[in-house]
Order: structure tokens, then C-alpha cells, then sequence
């Protein structure tokens, strides 16, 4: 067996260390171990993954004091902890987000979709995969080409009553009937200006898991774009489209045939704000099992 953990390339600043053993107790590969003098050290192992280190960065994240650098990574460059009021941020964004169904026809300011994108980087996937992929249509006029080929197959096919595999004449005309006030024109992106794709190879027995991650990517992106003051909506209809009735459309994405496309996010500068949050009331379907089974 080839021995492959040189790769990770795992230091230790003895005159850090307080050999506190977290590093070892957070180890996702279990590929920590200790030497003689009770310094952490990553054992020989096969391949990256399930055989050996997950490249989570668990050890230099947990460590208190910074000893321990991995993938060349210095630890001082990590982010630091949120604030302690973080909670009551999150809170307050959760409970104002709404779906945008009306924007703004400009591109979104590259700095901004630069920093969403480094969030995206941190979006958790099974077993540290880091398999899923992030396609980011960022330009309005390559949006507007996608969607023109997209919206004249699917309204040529609904014409003679073909709809993808959830619709019906009877959703296709509610969502056609909405283009006149809420979808302005457009019941297939919603008038967004820029797309994100969460995709990623579904096949074997991990298919239903590459589904999974990916909408899990899609909800992180949702939230992060309303946490820097953009708009944006997860679409099962659009990626039915493309998926079912417009190969070319799907095609101009670029994204390979043998990935899973089970959402489209569109996103960009709301035309629309609100001015407060709604008052959900869905206590009756939250089930919270106190009781104990003695």
C-alpha cells in the first residue's frame, strides 16, 4: 500500500501545542495519532476519503492555540469565530427572506458575487466529498439566450400539451396567467438576471445522495445571496425544462449530460424589497419528542 499522507502535508509547532488532544477527537478519517511525547502525528493510509483524511481541516480549525497547519495552510488565515449576536442575525434573515420574483434586468457587482462564491466554498457535502459543482451564469445576456431557447421549447410543446413530468395544463396556465404581475413576463427564470446551478455526477448507489447535496448547495446559496442583499429563487420548474423538454437549453449551461440537475437559483438585485418579514404560524406540524420511552 502506498503511503499517501506526505500529501497533507501535516505540521506541528511543538512550542504551540499544548497536546490537548482535540485534534485527534475531531478527526473525520480517524488518521490522527500520537507519538511518544503525546504530539499529534496523521498515520499512513491508502487514498483520500473513506481509507484515510477527509481534507476537512478539522485539526487546524480546532486547534486552541494554531499549532497545527495542514495542506499548507496557515491557521492565522482561517476565519475566525462569528460574534456571540450571530445567532440573532441569522434569526432576524430567516424569518425576513422571501422568494424574489421580480428583478432588477443589470449585472449583479463581481465583488460582491466573489464573496457569495467564497461562502459557497465552505457549503458542507457527504463525507467531505467536495463533489458538487457550482455553475454561475453571471451575465444578463447569457441568461437572456438560455432563457429564449428554453421558454420557445417549452411553449411550443405546451401548445400541443406537452408539460415536463410535474406540470399540467392546469399549472402551466396559472404560471403563464402570473407573467402579467408577479413573473413579469417571464413564468420560467422569473426575470432573473443570473443563474446558479448546483450539479454534480448521480449514479450508483450514491445517486440519491448527489440529488441531496446538491439542493443542499442550492438552500446555502439562497441565503447567502439575501444575506448580501440580493434576491433570489429556487426553481424546481426551470431545471424541469431544461432537464425534460430543452436539451439545447441545458446544453448552453455547460454542464455534463451524466450530472443531476434537481434545482436552478435565480438571483439579482430585487426590484422589489419588503419592509418586514411574514407571521408564519406552523407549530401545529413542529413535533418536539421530550418524553422518555421508560
Amino acid at each position: 500500500m502506498e503511503d499517501i499522507s506526505i500529501k497533507c502535508n501535516f505540521k506541528v509547532d511543538k512550542n504551540k501545542c499544548i497536546r490537548c488532544g482535540r485534534c485527534r477527537n475531531v478527526c473525520s478519517g480517524q488518521v490522527i495519532s500520537y507519538d511518544q511525547n503525546g504530539y499529534p502525528y496523521i498515520k499512513p493510509f491508502e487514498r483520500f476519503g473513506w481509507r484515510g483524511c477527509w481534507r476537512c481541516e478539522h485539526c487546524l480549525a480546532v486547534c486552541p492555540t494554531g499549532a497545527i497547519s495542514i495542506f499548507g495552510k496557515n491557521p492565522e488565515k482561517s476565519t475566525p469565530a462569528p460574534d456571540a449576536d450571530v445567532a440573532e442575525e441569522i434569526e432576524k434573515l430567516i424569518k425576513y427572506r422571501r422568494s424574489c420574483r421580480r428583478f432588477l434586468h443589470k449585472d449583479v457587482d463581481p465583488t460582491i458575487l466573489d464573496r457569495i462564491m467564497s461562502c459557497m466554498e465552505s457549503v458542507p457535502t457527504g463525507g467531505n466529498s467536495m463533489s458538487v459543482e457550482y455553475t454561475v451564469i453571471d451575465k444578463t445576456k447569457v441568461v437572456d439566450q438560455i432563457r429564449d431557447v428554453a421558454y420557445k421549447k417549452m411553449d411550443e410543446l405546451a401548445k400541443r400539451g406537452i408539460y415536463t413530468s410535474s406540470f399540467s395544463d392546469f399549472y402551466y396556465s396559472r404560471m403563464k396567467a402570473s407573467e402579467s404581475t408577479i413573473r413579469k413576463g417571464d413564468m420560467l427564470f422569473n426575470g432573473a438576471p443570473h443563474l446558479f446551478i448546483a450539479h454534480k455526477r448521480a449514479s450508483g448507489k450514491w445517486a440519491e445522495d448527489a440529488k441531496n447535496e446538491c439542493v443542499i448547495a442550492d438552500s446555502y446559496f439562497e441565503i447567502i445571496a439575501n444575506a448580501f442583499g440580493l434576491g433570489a429563487i429556487v426553481m424546481s420548474y426551470a431545471a424541469e425544462v431544461l432537464n425534460e423538454l430543452s436539451p439545447e437549453a441545458r446544453a448552453m449551461t455547460g454542464i455534463p449530460k451524466d450530472h443531476c440537475i434537481p434545482l436552478i437559483v435565480g438571483f439579482g438585485y430585487p426590484e422589489i424589497k419588503y419592509a418586514r418579514g411574514v407571521q408564519k404560524d406552523r407549530k401545529k406540524i413542529i413535533h418536539r419528542r421530550s418524553d422518555t420511552f421508560l
